[in-house]
C-alpha cells in the first residue's frame, strides 16, 4: 500500500467509487460561469467567489476570504490563497490585500503581498469548460526566505465530506472522520501536518453529484492534508508549494465542481424558535432560491397530544423582494391564537 494512502477503501468499494467517476462522461456540457452582477462567478448550483470577502482580523484562519466554493447552496470551500503553511491557524500570518480588478476574459484578479517579505503576488481566476482555472502569478520570484513555505491552499470543509471517498491520481481513499496523520518539524521548528494523499488529480467524494470537485493541478502537484491534525477547528487543505527561481504563472489549478441539472434550493422557513404570545404578530419569513417558480402557499398544523397533524391555517405567502442571494416572502399567521403546538409546513419543507 502507498504510505501516503493512509485511508484506503475495500476493493468492492473501489470498483463502485470508479464507476460512479465515470457515470456521466457522455452528458452534454453544462453552461459555463459567468460574472455576475455582484461580481462573482456564477451558475446554476456554484457560486465562485474571489475575494468579495476579507479575514476577519482578529483570527487569520476564519474561513471567509480568498477564493470560495458554493455548491448547491453549501460554501464548501474557501481560503483559496498563497499561505506560509500546510495547514494554517489562527495566529498564522495573512497577506494584506490591495485590490481586484474584473479583466476582459470574464475572469477576476486579486492582488496581494506579505510586505515583511517583500513579496508581491496576484491571484486569478477565469471561467474554463464547466469549472475554473485558478493561477498565482509572480512578477518577482519567489523571496528566497519563504522558499519552501509559500504555497497556494483551499480549504474544504470537512463536514460536507464525512463518509465520502477520494481518488488521487485514480487511486482511492477515504477522507477521515478523525485527524490521525504524521506530523513533522519544518526547519523552523514549527510543527507541521503531513500530507495523507499527493499526486496531480484530486477527485473529492466522486460518488456524489452534489459535493463532487475535481482539481487537476497542471504540471502542479497537489497535497491533500487534514488542517484537524494542528487544530480542531482545522478543514482539509489542498496545497501546492509554489516554486523558486520562477515568476508568470506558478501555479495553476483547474478547478471542477458537479453541478446538477436544474437544482433548486430547498425553501428555508425562518419563524420564532421560542414560541409565539397568542396575541402577539406572527410571522413567518421564507427564504427562497432566485430559480424557485412553485406556490406560495403555506400551511399551519396543530400537532394533537395522540400525533395526528391537524391543519388550522393555509394561505398565501406575500412577496417580499432579494437581498443579496435570495427571494423572501412573509407569511402572516397571527389568526392562530390556541395555545399549542404547531408546524409551518411549505414547498416540502416541514418546520420542527
Amino acid at each position: 500500500m502507498n504510505p501516503m494512502m493512509r485511508h484506503p477503501v475495500r476493493a468492492g468499494f473501489l470498483a463502485l467509487l470508479l464507476a460512479a467517476a465515470g457515470a456521466g462522461a457522455g452528458r452534454a456540457q453544462a453552461p459555463t460561469l459567468k460574472l455576475s452582477a455582484d461580481t462573482t462567478l456564477s451558475a446554476r448550483g456554484l457560486d465562485v467567489l474571489v475575494f468579495n470577502n476579507w479575514y476577519s482580523g482578529l483570527f487569520s484562519d476564519s474561513k471567509l476570504s480568498g477564493v470560495e466554493l458554493i455548491q448547491h447552496g453549501v460554501r464548501i470551500a474557501t481560503n483559496g490563497d498563497v499561505r506560509l503553511s500546510n495547514t494554517p491557524g489562527q495566529w498564522d500570518p495573512i497577506p494584506t490585500f490591495s485590490g481586484r480588478r474584473l479583466d476582459g476574459d470574464g475572469g477576476i484578479e486579486a492582488s496581494l503581498a506579505y510586505p515583511d517579505y517583500a513579496f508581491h503576488y496576484r491571484v486569478q481566476v477565469r471561467p474554463s469548460g464547466e469549472g475554473f482555472l485558478v493561477r498565482v502569478v509572480l512578477d518577482q520570484p519567489l523571496p528566497e526566505r519563504l522558499e519552501g513555505r509559500a504555497g497556494f491552499n483551499l480549504e474544504f470543509l470537512p463536514s460536507a465530506y464525512f463518509g465520502k471517498a477520494y481518488l488521487m491520481d485514480g487511486r482511492p481513499g477515504q477522507l477521515p472522520r478523525a485527524a490521525g496523520d504524521s506530523m513533522y518539524r519544518d526547519p523552523d521548528g514549527a510543527l507541521q501536518a503531513a500530507p495523507f494523499a499527493t499526486g496531480g488529480t484530486l477527485v473529492l467524494a466522486p460518488g456524489d453529484p452534489e459535493r463532487r470537485v475535481t482539481i487537476q493541478g497542471h504540471g502542479a502537484t497537489l497535497s491533500l492534508y487534514d488542517g484537524r491534525d494542528l487544530a480542531q477547528n482545522g478543514w482539509y487543505v489542498v496545497r501546492t508549494p509554489i516554486p523558486a527561481h520562477r515568476t508568470g504563472t506558478v501555479v495553476e489549478w483547474l478547478v471542477t465542481p458537479s453541478r446538477i441539472p436544474g437544482w433548486t434550493r430547498a425553501p428555508v422557513i425562518a419563524h420564532s424558535q421560542v414560541g409565539y404570545h397568542p396575541d402577539q404578530e406572527k410571522v413567518a419569513i421564507l427564504e427562497l432560491d432566485p430559480n424557485y417558480a412553485g406556490p406560495l402557499d403555506v400551511t399551519l398544523t396543530r400537532i394533537t397530544p395522540d400525533g395526528r397533524s391537524l391543519p388550522v391555517l393555509h394561505g398565501e405567502a406575500q412577496p417580499w423582494g432579494r437581498y443579496l442571494r435570495y427571494h423572501y416572502a412573509r407569511f402572516d399567521f397571527s389568526a392562530a391564537k390556541e395555545p399549542g403546538l404547531y408546524v409551518l409546513e411549505f414547498g416540502g419543507v416541514r418546520t420542527e
